[in-house]
């Protein structure tokens, strides 16, 4: 190390790249930058460093950190060190009165409890806490609920800093806080109640969740992206603590402290030693990185979904959807039917039933942040269009389930309401009368219900996680540009699927992230996700030791078996045919329409 040399920290987090420039001589901040990666890592990696080259002459000393960081020291012969211990390090130097650091990143959340050597006076990080199988209380909560209110994530602070009232968000998870979140959306509560909100919730997660009992004293240090750019945060977390203003730290630099503390370790850590990173080399090894990466399929390849052409085409021959065309109603008839109605967590449907129990219509959208305003709109519609024929449209009874089921049956002053589970068990037996289990995966839910001799014998719901459900596949494939519709014919097109697992819908994205960088093509990508869902189902919801006790007459149903794709990995797993309605996604609806024709029977 020459007395030129600058100290380079570099942060590789599951969302962003952060880089940090230091004059070693004083520890002084020379240059930084925080920059979302996009699942670019190796390119943005590369791109910070040309700018720092590009900015000064001098050799570079670099130490690599964050949950990506590792693979970047070893290609680039860089210092690595681990992001806790940059962090102390950072802490130390910068804010030595710290007795509690919490850090909040992409996907991320830590509490650093610290204490002072007492031989030698130094900071210490004496105990730390991390999320672990959860992502819940992190940047990304605030970027699915920032997508869920239609607003950017760097416009949430300015709609938080506004809020006036909180109200009771869950904060263990991003798609179960969608849930909490819609209602209030539905009762017209401002978005700016609801971005405070959700900052309460990230606050009351990282507290009572990560804590876990040991008091967090103060001085307490707020670092991390999501407390730089929200301040407001902060100062949810201070009301939630009890603490004073000036028992709160903030770091001018929060956003780069870590790496500001990988970059301080040449000196300490590393102190003596050699570090081997060279301009042209590092940079040509980041360059072509994907190409030296060893990727984890060589040694977990997985099959295609079909061996062949002709298999595939089996496949779709046996699981037909329906194809949309209903007859059109003629000039002078009164069509007599039965308005169902599921409002679902993500998505409003209905289904009109004539008096012969056929489906006549039907209605399947996403909510849109304001499902009544949808279904208003859609019955509309359809009201004009048996006008514009001509013809008359006289409903026998209209029934409620789902999400919304309370809220649909007052709006409407419907007839009947009932619990979706039941819904959507009528529906299965309509289409299966000796049905012995039934699947049903939706936007943020799975219901998994057993049935015996035609009676309901067991139902189980995922609780604590939504991973797994419709949700996550289009937050995916909408970041990649992909219609919903596409998906199932990308996914049939991988030659070698990725293998992700079962994982929080948040998490799952550090393993997209490692795929991307090792070389894997977006169709790969979306395969395994499809597959994942039904990993999801058997790993953290079902749990059955054997396979048989699903049955013979298996019935798989809800928005999310719309994908083929999905469907097949049933399949695959199982090894079992189940049958998937043509109206896989409205079942809900058809199940409340048909209990709304017996309940309206039984009245007259």
């Amino acid at each position: 190390m020459s007395s030129g040399d600058l100290w380079v920290g570099v942060d590789v987090g599951s969302t962003t790249v952060k880089i940090a420039i230091v004059k070693p001589e004083t520890g002084r901040l020379l240059h930084s930058r925080y920059q979302r990666h996009n699942a670019m890592q190796a390119k943005t990696v590369r791109e910070l460093l040309i700018e720092a080259h590009n900015l000064f002459e001098n050799n570079f000393v670099v130490s690599f950190c964050g949950s990506g960081g590792q693979p970047f020291a070893e290609k680039t012969g860089s210092f690595f060190v681990q992001e806790v211990v940059a962090n102390a390090l950072a802490v130390r130097e910068m804010y030595p009165e710290t007795r509690v650091a919490i850090e909040l990143g992409g996907q991320d959340a830590k509490v650093i409890f610290f204490e002072k050597d007492k031989t030698t006076g130094k900071l210490l990080a004496s105990d730390m806490r991390m999320n672990g199988v959860c992502a819940g209380g992190t940047g990304a909560f605030i970027d699915q609920i920032a997508e869920l209110l239609k607003i950017k994530t760097e416009e949430f602070e300015n709609y938080a800093s506004r809020g006036e009232k909180v109200y009771e968000i869950s904060g263990r998870c991003g798609v179960f806080a969608k849930t909490d979140i819609q209602p209030l959306l539905n009762q017209g509560v401002a978005k700016e109640d609801i971005a405070l909100s959700s900052f309460h919730a990230i606050a009351k997660q990282t507290i009572g969740g990560l804590a876990q009992g040991m008091e967090i004293k103060p001085p307490v240090l707020f670092e991390g992206g999501p407390l730089t750019f929200n301040p407001s945060l902060v100062g949810v977390f201070q009301q939630r603590l009890g603490i004073l203003s000036s028992q709160v730290l903030v770091p001018e630099h929060s956003e780069i402290l870590v790496a500001w503390g990988a970059a301080l370790s040449a000196g300490a850590i590393y102190k003596g030693k050699k570090c081997n990173y060279n301009k042209e080399k590092s940079l040509h090894a980041l360059e072509h990185f994907s190409a030296n990466s060893k990727s984890k399929s060589d040694n977990e390849a997985t099959p295609p979904f079909f061996k062949s052409e002709k298999e595939k085409s089996e496949f779709i021959r046996k699981h037909p959807l329906f194809d949309g065309n209903y007859p059109a109603p003629e000039k002078g008839e009164t069509v007599r039917a039965y308005l169902g109605i599921d409002a679902g967590s993500t998505t409003t449907k209905f289904v009109l039933l004539n008096e012969n129990e056929e489906i006549i219509d039907s209605f399947y959208s996403g909510n849109q942040g304001d499902p009544l305003v949808v279904l208003k709109s859609a019955l509309i519609q359809l009201n004009e269009r048996y006008k514009e024929a001509g013809a008359t449209l006289e409903i026998l009874g209209v029934g409620t389930t789902g999400y919304g089921e309370l809220l649909f049956y007052r709006a409407l002053h419907a007839d009947y309401h009932t619990v979706e589970t039941v819904a959507h068990a009528k529906a299965a037996k309509k289409v299966c009368d000796d049905v012995s289990f039934i699947l049903d995966i939706g936007g943020q839910d799975m219901k998994a219900i057993s049935v015996a001799g035609g009676v309901v014998t067991g139902i189980i719901l995922n609780e604590a996680c939504s991973s797994g459900c419709g949700s996550f596949i289009e937050t995916y494939a909408r970041s990649l540009g992909i219609k919903m519709e596409q998906i199932a014919e990308m996914a049939f097109h991988s030659k070698n699927p990725s293998k992700l697992g079962s994982r929080c819908t948040v998490f799952m994205n550090s393993s997209i992230i490692t795929e991307q960088r090792d070389g894997k093509k977006p169709e790969d990508i979306i395969a395994g996700i499809c597959r994942s869902i039904i990993d999801n189902v058997f790993t953290k919801v079902v749990r059955l030791r054997n396979l048989d006790s699903l049955g013979k007459k298996v019935v798989v149903q809800g928005g999310t078996f719309k994908n083929d794709a999905v469907l097949r990995a049933f399949e695959q797993y199982t090894g079992l045919t189940p049958i998937r309605p043509i109206h896989p996604g409205e079942m809900g609806a058809i199940g409340i329409a048909l209990l709304t024709k017996e309940y309206m029977k039984k009245e007259k």
